[in-house]
């Protein structure tokens, strides 16, 4: 398993905005993610880049 996420929660300024997110990613697999303006992609992004700090879960 190259990424693992388990019941994912982040907030912006308060505001929830991914609530028990799971996520597999094993090697050599390509995703998209994919989405409705304010749906979360970029808050994932940055989750997965360090920033912001998340409130819940565990990514492996």
């Amino acid at each position: 398993m190259l990424l693992e996420i388990r019941n994912l929660h982040a907030s912006v300024d308060g505001k929830p905005i991914l609530r028990g997110l799971d996520l597999a990613v094993d090697e050599g697999e390509v995703h998209a993610v994919m989405g409705p303006n304010a749906s979360g992609k970029s808050t994932l992004a940055q989750v997965l880049a360090g920033q912001p700090a998340l409130n819940e879960g565990p990514i492996f």
